[in-house]
């Protein structure tokens, strides 16, 4: 079976969890591409300005930690490796998921989440567990569907993405002004068209309880909503919610 690159996002440190990860891909059969993931923390103060747009950060995102700006710059260097080798879809992971055993069928150039898109479409699948997507207008890939996600989607434990959403992510989003995964504002500048892959066929592993990221994480400060903001939110949840939504199955069936 013929299969679409297959990114794992490993810090060269990490030794145990690229073991742990060669283990579950060899099991599941999936060659993986390891790439060496940016640790944001050794970065210069010198250096820094060149990769982060920290005054564009503080008004997309908030306060961004040396662990999450090196997040982002490893997942736009595979975007930029796409580009540079003309890559026209990938399924990215980083090294703290297990999957679902059927997993490697996506992966499949002729049947799997590449014949469903085109590479000139800027298309992220989230492969990962999202709560809620549309009832209407699912496309089905073998036991699975593909669905339009509502609501904010985040992570980037597992993901399928077009050349093209790499290529407008590269031009839009550099240097870092956000996390890797806030999908919403990629979505909103037109960067990218989410999608979410239900049941999910990845999930967070216990590796993923010891993260590098979340003790340097700080909080975001609390925009204010508007009037109309509460009206939309009001609408959301009394009529779309209710009439063209529904809950979505957290992790995949094992078969």
């Amino acid at each position: 079976m013929a299969q679409i690159p297959c990114f794992v996002v490993n810090l060269a440190t990490a030794t145990q969890r690229r073991e742990v990860m060669a283990d579950i891909c060899k099991r599941h059969g999936i060659t993986p591409r390891w790439f060496d993931a940016v640790d944001g923390r050794i970065i210069s103060a010198d250096e820094l300005p060149k990769y982060f747009a920290s005054d564009i950060a503080a008004q997309v995102y908030g306060p961004m930690s040396r662990s999450e700006i090196g997040c982002a710059l490893s997942h736009m260097g595979i975007y930029r490796l796409m580009v540079e080798q003309g890559i026209a879809s990938a399924v990215i992971f980083e090294d703290d998921i297990d999957l679902a055993p059927d997993c490697a069928t996506l992966l499949d150039q002729g049947t799997g989440l590449s014949s469903m898109f085109s590479a000139n479409d800027p298309v992220m699948v989230q492969l990962t567990h999202v709560p809620r997507g549309y009832r209407f207008g699912a496309r089905k890939i073998g036991r699975y569907a593909i669905v339009r996600p509502h609501g904010g989607v985040w992570l980037t434990s597992g993901y399928f993405i077009t050349l093209a959403a790499a290529k407008r992510i590269l031009q839009g989003a550099y240097p870092v002004r956000t996390v890797a995964d806030h999908w919403l504002y990629f979505q909103q500048e037109g960067h990218v068209t989410p999608h979410a892959l239900t049941p999910n066929a990845v999930w967070e592993s216990a590796l993923s309880q010891v993260s590098a990221i979340a003790p340097e994480r700080q909080s975001r400060v609390r925009t204010r909503r508007s009037f109309g903001d509460y009206l939309a939110r009001l609408w959301d949840t009394t009529v779309v919610r209710r009439l063209l939504v529904k809950k979505l199955p957290r992790k995949a069936a094992r078969i």
